[in-house]
């Protein structure tokens, strides 16, 4: 693509075309060079406060490469819009939370200030709910939570669900019993998600152990 279309685009008002301009930071610094984006970082700083979450939590994620070409200085991205995306943003808001925090970008204050909005995506719709428990262990682990009910997981094994939806809760459940977080697996339930004609093959799909769960309902 001409460096000129690059230059427009890094600018441009429609956000997302912006959005995706800058996501190619790394190499358009070698394209345009540091000075350029410099000059337009400005456009760039207006995604970390988007209205729209979505934008917001992909100008967050690009944060650190940006700080890393120097782009910035950390003080000038405003902690309150990243809060906002934790409170009001959908389950990848805490994934990309935990991420910049293992990177040094945030503090865990900022994490642990907003985790009631965390702790109802525990219990929230199957789709949040399983984003939710697959970060439970790390969440455990940084002493953001002290426990979950595990009814909110397990009790997706029996939901009229999608049956992709609910492989992946089967999977989870059982990696989240191996952690000892969860206790009591329903294995009624399960013979019947394994029972499905599609169970191998999708399993495999997912590149997960379909004998491993074979042998525990056996």
């Amino acid at each position: 693509m001409d460096k000129e279309v690059y230059k427009r685009l890094l600018v441009a008002s429609n956000k997302y075309d912006r959005l995706d301009a800058w996501m190619k930071v790394e190499y358009l610094s070698t394209v345009l060079g540091i000075e350029e984006l410099k000059s337009r970082i400005n456009y760039y700083k207006e995604l970390l406060c988007d209205e729209d979450l979505d934008v917001v939590l992909h100008a967050w994620q690009l944060l650190p490469k940006v700080l890393k070409l120097g782009l910035i200085q950390r003080k000038e991205a405003d902690d309150n819009c990243f809060a906002k995306a934790l409170r009001e943003g959908d389950i990848n808001s805490w994934w990309i939370g935990i991420d910049l925090y293992k990177q040094g970008i945030i503090d865990i204050s900022l994490l642990r200030d907003n985790i009631k909005s965390y702790e109802k995506a525990l219990s929230s719709d199957p789709l949040t709910r399983l984003g939710a428990w697959s970060l439970l262990p790390e969440m455990l682990k940084l002493g953001l939570v002290k426990n979950a009910d595990e009814k909110f997981i397990t009790e997706l094994l029996e939901a009229n669900l999608n049956y992709h939806i609910k492989l992946n809760v089967l999977y989870l459940v059982l990696e989240l019993h191996e952690k000892g977080i969860v206790k009591n697996i329903n294995l009624e339930a399960v013979k019947k998600i394994v029972n499905d004609p599609s169970f191998i093959k999708l399993s495999e799909a997912y590149e997960k152990d379909w004998r491993a769960v074979l042998s525990l309902v056996k």
